[in-house]
């Protein structure tokens, strides 16, 4: 178990994170006007951002600079 979540935790949690921003949206509890202007858009976009970083330390990890 812990091989297989060797750099995959972030990951993990940036997608729980983005499945609990977009599950009242999903669901239509709320419309995409209230979407966007609530706090949902932002643990989306933080969520998003996460995984972006996370990829970029993985790819300085791997072989790059």
């Amino acid at each position: 178990m812990r091989k297989f979540l060797q750099g995959r935790k972030t990951y993990i949690v940036a997608t729980l994170m983005a499945m609990v921003a977009l599950v009242d949206l999903v669901t239509g509890s709320i419309s995409l006007v209230d979407f966007v202007q609530s706090d949902h858009i932002r643990i989306l976009l933080d969520s998003i951002g996460l995984a972006t970083l996370r990829a970029g330390v993985g790819s300085l990890k791997g072989g790059g600079v």
